[in-house]
């Protein structure tokens, strides 16, 4: 009796499943990855500090949706990094002086250029902040933490400036 219940367990299960899968994609739902430019922007040149983690973080995630590419001539547009700037900043102290609380700011200002000069966004810039709080006790640990809120300003950066050149009208710009 329980071996002939088996498939029909498994039949639900496989329905179930193919449902829940159909209702995700008629929802809108899309996996993360991909961004869709314009048509007009599929090279991208990335200018900038040299070493930049910004433009490190750019480039992974931009290899998902464009070419980049190493020459400006071969691109149909140039994303400059014009400025990229981190801070600390000491939100509260205790009785003794010590800092407690901390804010991490991290700035930038960028611009994107179709390849004929014409420019599509000017000097768009935008500030990240996040803060967190130090454990006097664990010294390590909120180096670490620094450090780590660091490389997620950045990522969000990064992710903020694509979806910013996704909203670009390249044929306005260029009119």
């Amino acid at each position: 009796m329980k071996n002939a219940a088996l498939p029909l367990v498994s039949l639900r299960l496989l329905l179930t499943v193919f449902l829940l899968s159909s209702l995700l994609t008629a929802c809108g739902f899309k996996l993360r990855g991909a961004v869709e430019l314009p048509a007009d922007i599929k090279k991208i040149y990335l200018a900038g500090p040299k070493h930049s983690e910004l433009l490190r973080e750019l480039r992974t995630l931009l290899a998902h949706s464009s070419e980049v590419v190493s020459q400006r001539s071969e691109a149909d547009a140039i994303l400059t990094i014009v400025k990229e700037e981190a801070d600390n900043r000491t939100l509260s102290v205790d009785s003794r002086g010590k800092v407690r609380e901390s804010e991490k700011q991290y700035s930038v200002i960028f611009n994107l250029q179709k390849a004929d000069g014409s420019v599509l966004l000017e000097n768009e810039s935008m500030l990240l902040v996040r803060d967190f709080i130090n454990d006097e006790n664990d010294i390590i640990g909120r180096t670490n933490e620094s450090g780590v809120i660091e490389q997620e300003l950045k990522r969000d950066a990064a992710q903020q400036i694509l979806r910013r050149l996704q909203a670009v009208q390249v044929n306005q710009a260029t009119q």
